[in-house]
């Protein structure tokens, strides 16, 4: 770990975070013009679905720094 950055969807909002949802589908992805990751998650118990894209750690702190 510690090269991609994590949002937090991984448990499930309907379910207020009680349960973790699990990746269906994990595909690379390079749309964007660099390689991430997209999963497909989804939760057990209510079926909540969202699809996630993963993005390399040095990307997304220069797209979401703070500005100081």
């Amino acid at each position: 770990g510690g090269s991609v950055m994590t949002l937090a969807v991984i448990e499930c909002p309907d379910c207020k975070g009680l349960v973790r949802l699990q990746a269906k589908e994990s595909r690379t992805h390079t749309a964007y013009g660099f390689p991430t990751m997209k999963r497909r998650r989804i939760c057990p118990e209510c079926n909540f679905r969202i699809t996630t894209i993963e993005l390399p750690i040095l990307l997304a702190n220069d797209i979401f720094a703070e500005d100081e």
